[in-house]
């Protein structure tokens, strides 16, 4: 539509509560959509809050054009977090800015998001906005889908399409993964490694 469709319009009368708003952080070219932060004032959208009262969920998608630091950041400072955390994944994204969905945590934390904060918006929450509470969680009985993560410490970078660049102190890092119980991905060889070598 042009101009797009009013963002007022769309979550007070067309969104449910429950229904997911995904590129929440954008700003796109060519006046596609309205953002959630007032470009004039750097402000969060007063109907943004609105519109999280009345139960819409907030969803990164974090894909190629689809995540603005310019967007993000004003609102995280605001205290307007996703209410999950998650990637668009293709190879125009991947091999950019987005890089995988560990990158898009340790963005989130470096803008302001606390640690617990990140990892819920990144497996229970979802799991409960999916309407599949058999994951993303760790309870007895619950599957045993399970990542092991680093908080690495040092300089890294982060940019977004723009080629705005934030520099942080952390970032995640995947030293393990186990599926229903299984290890399918293991970084350092923390258990057991094979073929250890005896002492002589």
């Amino acid at each position: 539509n042009t101009p797009p469709l009013p963002i007022e319009e769309l979550f007070m009368k067309h969104l449910r509560p429950g229904d997911i708003y995904t590129h929440t952080y954008t700003l796109l070219d060519g006046n596609v959509r309205e953002t959630v932060v007032d470009e004039a004032t750097g402000k969060v959208k007063p109907v943004i809050w609105d519109a999280r009262k009345r139960g819409i969920i907030f969803d990164v998608g974090y894909g190629g054009a689809s995540f603005n630091f310019t967007q993000a950041i004003p609102s995280i400072k605001a205290g307007f977090y996703p209410n999950t955390i998650s990637t668009d994944l293709h190879t125009g994204s991947m091999n950019t800015s987005m890089k995988d969905q560990l990158s898009v945590m340790s963005k989130f934390l470096l803008m302001g998001m606390d640690l617990k904060t990140v990892i819920r918006a990144s497996t229970w929450t979802p799991a409960q906005v999916i309407k599949r509470e058999e994951l993303g969680n760790l309870s007895t009985g619950a599957i045993a889908d399970i990542a092991v993560l680093n908080l690495r410490q040092g300089n890294f970078g982060f940019y977004d399409k723009t080629g705005y660049k934030v520099e942080g102190k952390q970032k995640f890092e995947c030293e393990m993964t186990i599926k229903g119980g299984k290890i399918m991905y293991n970084l350092n060889g923390i258990v057991t490694p094979i073929n250890k070598k005896k002492k002589n």
